[in-house]
C-alpha cells in the first residue's frame, strides 16, 4: 500500500468518536510521516498537513504538546500544522517557537507582536534569532523577556533595539548584566549606564573601553553625543537652564552651595545643568546622577569632581531618594562616598568627561 493509500485508509478511520482513538490515530499519522516523509509541496505532503492539523484540534493538550515535540525540530513539518502549533497554548507551542526552522521570520515577527508574553518568551531560546524578529520582541516583550533576548548570542540586535535595551535597563537591573555582559553591545551605549549599574558591572564596562580602539571609541561618542542632543534639543526648560548655569559662572556662583540651593528651590533641571558643568559631565550623566535611586552615579561624579563628602551625602538626600531614615542614610551615603577612591572614581568618569568634551567641540 503507497503512502497515499495508508494515509486514505487512517483518515477513515478518524471519524471515530472516541478521544483515545483520536489520540492513536495522531500518533500513527505521525509515524507514517517519519517512516515516509514526502517531500514538500507534493500532494502527501499536503493531505498529511490537513489530517494531522484537523486531528490535532480534537485532541487534548497534553497530546498536542506531545505533538509540537516530535516536529519541532523536523525540517519538513507540515507548514500548517507547524502555525497551528505556535500559536497554540504555551505548553504545546514552546518547542515549536524555540526550535522550528519551518518558521519564516515574517511568520515569528507576527506572532511576536500578537502572542503572549510567553510566546515572545519562548522565542527567545531559539539558536539564532534574526534582527528584525529581535526588533518585534523588543517592540512587545517585558523586561524578563528581554534579558533573555540579549543573553542569547544567536540574537541578533539591530541599533535600534540596542538603544531600546539600554534605556530600558537604566531602571531595570534585570536587563543590566545581559546588556553589559554582551560582547556587541555599542561601546557609547555602555557608557550611558556607567552610572546606574552595581560595581562589578561598571567594572566590565570601565575594561572594555581600555581596550577599545581609539577610532571605536572616537565613533562611540560621536554616537552618544548625536543621541544626547536629540534627546534635548527641544526640551526649553534645558535651554533656559543652560543660560542660568552661563550667567552665575560668570558671576563666579557657581558652587556647590548653588547646588544645594537648586535642589532645596525644587530646581532640579538647573541643579542638574550646574552639577554637569562643575563635574565636567554630558547633561545625560549628570541626570541620571540625580533622578536614579542608587547613588553610585552622583557619588563617582562628586568624587571625581572634589566635592567634599557632606557635599555628596545632602545632594544625595536632597534629590529624594531617601528611605526615612535620614540619619541612616547619611552614615550609609558616608561610607559609601569614604569607600570610592578618586582613583576609581576618575576612571569610571573618563567616557563622561571624553564625551562631554566632543558635546562641547
Amino acid at each position: 500500500m503507497d503512502i497515499e493509500s495508508k494515509l486514505h485508509h487512517l483518515t477513515g478511520l478518524a471519524r471515530e468518536k472516541s478521544s483515545e482513538r483520536r489520540r492513536a490515530l495522531l500518533r500513527e499519522v505521525t509515524d507514517l510521516f517519519f517512516d515516509e516523509t514526502p517531500q514538500n509541496g507534493t500532494g502527501a505532503h499536503q493531505q498529511f498537513d490537513a489530517v494531522l492539523s484537523t486531528l490535532a484540534a480534537q485532541t487534548a493538550q497534553d497530546a498536542r504538546a506531545e505533538l509540537s515535540r516530535r516536529f519541532a525540530d523536523a525540517p519538513l513539518a507540515p507548514r500548517g500544522l507547524v502555525m497551528q502549533l505556535a500559536r497554540d497554548a504555551i505548553e504545546v507551542a514552546a518547542p515549536i517557537l524555540a526550535q522550528s526552522g519551518v518558521l519564516t521570520e515574517d511568520d515569528l515577527i507576527a506572532i511576536a507582536t500578537e502572542a503572549g508574553e510567553e510566546h515572545r518568551r519562548a522565542m527567545t531560546a531559539r539558536e539564532a534569532v534574526p534582527e528584525r524578529v529581535s526588533d518585534a520582541i523588543v517592540a512587545n516583550g517585558d523586561d524578563e523577556t528581554l534579558a533573555r533576548l540579549v543573553a542569547n548570542d544567536g540574537a541578533r540586535l539591530s541599533r535600534g533595539a540596542f538603544e531600546t535595551v539600554t534605556r530600558r535597563a537604566e531602571t531595570s537591573p534585570v536587563l543590566q548584566a545581559p546588556i553589559v555582559n554582551r560582547a556587541d553591545t555599542p561601546a557609547d551605549l555602555l557608557g550611558d549606564l556607567m552610572s546606574v549599574v552595581e560595581t562589578s558591572l561598571r567594572d566590565r564596562i570601565m575594561k572594555r573601553f581600555e581596550t577599545l580602539d581609539p577610532a571605536i571609541a572616537e565613533a562611540a561618542l560621536a554616537a552618544s553625543h548625536a543621541r544626547l542632543e536629540a534627546r534635548i534639543a527641544s526640551d526649553k526648560a534645558i535651554a533656559e537652564a543652560r543660560k542660568f548655569v552661563t550667567t552665575r559662572r560668570m558671576r563666579k556662583e557657581l558652587d556647590g552651595s548653588l547646588l544645594v540651593r537648586l535642589l532645596r528651590e525644587g530646581e532640579r533641571v538647573k541643579c542638574c545643568v550646574a552639577l554637569a558643568e562643575l563635574a565636567g559631565v554630558d547633561h545625560s550623566a549628570a541626570q541620571r546622577a540625580l533622578d536614579h535611586k542608587s547613588p553610585d552615579g552622583l557619588a563617582l561624579i562628586c568624587k571625581a569632581a572634589g566635592f567634599d563628602k557632606a557635599l555628596f551625602v545632602t545632594l544625595a538626600i536632597l534629590r529624594g531618594q531617601s528611605r526615612g531614615n535620614l540619619s541612616e542614610d547619611a552614615q550609609a551615603l558616608g561610607a559609601l562616598y569614604t569607600s570610592l577612591s578618586k582613583e576609581d572614581a576618575e576612571r569610571a568618569m573618563r567616557f563622561w568627561r571624553m564625551r562631554n568634551d566632543m558635546q562641547a567641540a
